[in-house]
């Protein structure tokens, strides 16, 4: 997302997928992508808490660029490497979608931005006809996420059914305060109401964002763009909760979206540009790429919808 303010002081900037990303200010920036860090706000969506600058800071409506200039659309592939745009809309105002299928079901997760005065909040858009056409939004709901405000949504569904959602809080990722990046996570049985697991899912000193989460056999594989630079780092765990960063995945890209199709890790950054790995670890770039006819295209989330049968959810700019 960008969210982009008069008062912001540019502390650092970074070329990030033929993007230039910046921390500024309470904003932290990449890959075209800058949120909106409120000093002081509920999570879950709700109000906003007393601050003489909540007014000016969550006015999405009166920015000049941000994720109030975005929209969510989706193309499909049979290959997994060419990819075809539908050229719908499914959400306006809105930034960094993710996916899953569930019982035949699409369920769409974004960074929701179309009420002024409110924080971030999480939308969801639901498809039974594998996107031919989609159910009105909904606002989730996370029960215990207190002061948070959570962004970056990655769900993951759970072989019991419910649905886990993994999100960076961006009411602390703040760069002045030097305050390091966490990433939480909540289980819901309707993927609606969500309640929020106790404890941190992945903390990094230098920042982080953009988590992706996988699992092939009983390992648990996180996958998020690096603060410091455009990068991919990835993190193992045993049982999804807690997870130990274990290197660069990746570099030269971030807002990372990785599918296994049972003999190849395939990985999507922002761009969008398509990279191959064989165990998870280390991905090699390769030619294949998607844009779509808009311009921008990023924050990439893919799924599986049947045999030889794909969808990408994405994220574009409304038109002027």
């Amino acid at each position: 997302m960008r969210n982009i303010a008069l008062a912001a002081v540019i502390v650092s900037a970074f070329l990030v997928g033929g993007a230039v990303g910046f921390v500024i200010g309470r904003r932290f920036s990449t890959s075209d992508k800058v949120r909106e860090l409120p000093a002081s706000t509920a999570g879950n969506g709700g109000e906003s808490l007393d601050s003489p600058d909540d007014d000016q800071r969550n006015n999405w409506s009166t920015m000049d660029s941000g994720p109030y200039k975005d929209k969510v659309s989706f193309a499909t592939s049979s290959d997994l490497f060419h990819w075809t745009e539908s050229g719908v809309t499914i959400a306006e105002h809105a930034s960094v979608p993710d996916a899953i299928y569930k019982d035949g079901v699409i369920y769409v997760y974004f960074v929701d931005v179309t009420q002024d005065d409110k924080p971030e909040q999480i939308g969801l858009l639901r498809s039974e006809d594998k996107g031919q056409t989609w159910a009105d939004k909904v606002i989730i709901k996370i029960d215990g996420l207190g002061q948070k405000v959570a962004v970056d949504p990655d769900p993951f569904l759970l072989p019991d059914g419910r649905i886990r959602l993994y999100y960076l809080d961006i009411a602390t990722a703040r760069p002045e305060q030097k305050t390091s990046g966490k990433i939480y996570s909540a289980i819901s049985s309707d993927g609606i109401n969500f309640a929020e697991e106790e404890g941190v899912r992945l903390e990094r000193e230098q920042g982080l964002f953009d988590p992706d989460v996988t699992r092939i056999g009983d390992t648990w594989r996180m996958y998020t763009g690096a603060g410091e630079a455009p990068k991919v780092i990835y993190a193992t765990s045993a049982d999804g909760l807690t997870f130990t960063e274990e290197g660069v995945a990746y570099e030269g890209g971030s807002v990372p979206n990785v599918f296994y199709d049972g003999q190849k890790y395939i990985l999507y950054t922002a761009g969008i540009d398509i990279a191959l790995s064989v165990d998870g670890k280390t991905f090699t770039k390769q030619s294949y790429t998607f844009q779509c006819s808009t311009g921008l295209t990023a924050d990439p989330g893919v799924i599986q919808l049947g045999e030889n049968e794909y969808l990408m959810v994405f994220k574009t700019k409304i038109s002027p």
